[in-house]
């Protein structure tokens, strides 16, 4: 018969890590608010929490800012509006090579929004 003595040992904790998928590279994006229908391409760079990047569309290029947290995802840049500084923030959540959620246009309202990879690192 074999017995084993387990007292003396420490209880044994697993931790397990989930690597977040990076959010860098390109993106086709597009939402709907009160204003109309918008399409963008949007070029990330995925940097532990902070999002850095820039947008592009036939009107030009803005640059933007955001956090991640989770698979949560906050994402902003400022657009003028009638000569004034207009904020457009988008909320939403990651699910593989899409990010879906809530686009605000400043005070103008807001609408649905969803971000798709369409190219690579």
């Amino acid at each position: 018969m074999v017995r084993f003595a387990l007292a003396g040992l420490a209880p044994l904790v697993l931790v397990f890590t989930v690597a977040q998928a990076s959010l860098t590279g390109e993106w086709s994006l597009e939402f709907t608010t009160p204003r109309g229908h918008a399409e963008y391409v949007m070029y990330l760079t995925h940097e532990g929490p902070r999002l850095t990047g820039h947008l592009t569309s036939e009107y030009g290029e803005v640059m933007l800012k955001g956090t991640v947290n989770g698979d949560e995802v906050t994402i902003t840049w400022e657009q003028s509006e009638g000569g004034k500084a207009m904020v457009i923030s988008l909320t939403g959540t990651v699910k593989g090579d899409a990010i879906t959620g809530t686009a605000r246009l400043g005070t103008v309202g807001e609408g649905p929004f969803r971000a798709e990879r369409t190219g690579s690192e």
